[in-house]
């Protein structure tokens, strides 16, 4: 019962030095946000998985949309934006280039060429791809991540385009 109780007591410090360890490799080789794996280091960021976001452009018909990702991508959303690998990247897009897009119906402007208005486009369940009169045929598309952080001179926070993912790979 000795030796147990002397390795219980070794156990625990044990795992949480793993547990650093490991935030600490995927946090500098895979950009893991500081606020995820762990939490090891998260108050000394501004950068955390809630503070980065996805611009998303479909390439439809020689335009460039861009979307809005909604319910059905928060999963693999939200993956690519606490550890921005390729391999996560690939996945979220390749999900988004699968789904079933149609032209809503509606227009928005542009707000910088106000002559100019773009197709809204909205994603829709396979279980309701018989209702759609506008299919949309996507030719690729474009994710950027964009990431914050703290601009010490200024005593500011600021966005930044940290990645820009295209697929399929061939340039858009």
């Amino acid at each position: 019962m000795k030796y147990l109780d002397k390795a219980l007591l070794w156990v625990t410090p044990l795992i949480a030095i793993l547990v650093v360890i490991n935030q600490f490799y995927r946090v500098q080789t895979f950009d893991l946000s500081t606020w995820q794996g762990g939490g090891f280091g998260m108050f000394s960021s501004v950068d955390t998985i809630d503070s980065r976001f996805f611009k998303v452009y479909l390439h439809v018909d020689d335009e460039i949309i861009p979307i809005q990702l909604k319910d059905a991508f928060n999963i693999p959303s939200t993956i690519a934006r606490a550890e921005p690998t390729e391999e996560n990247l690939e996945n979220l897009a390749r999900q988004i280039y699968q789904a079933n897009w149609v032209h809503s119906g509606t227009f928005t402007s542009n707000a910088y060429k106000q002559e100019h208005y773009r197709p809204v486009l909205v994603f829709i369940h396979n279980a309701h791809i018989g209702d759609a009169e506008h299919p949309v045929n996507i030719e690729g598309i474009v994710l950027e991540l964009w990431k914050t952080r703290l601009e010490s001179r200024t005593n500011t926070i600021k966005t930044y385009k940290y990645t820009e993912y295209a697929y399929p790979n061939d340039p858009i």
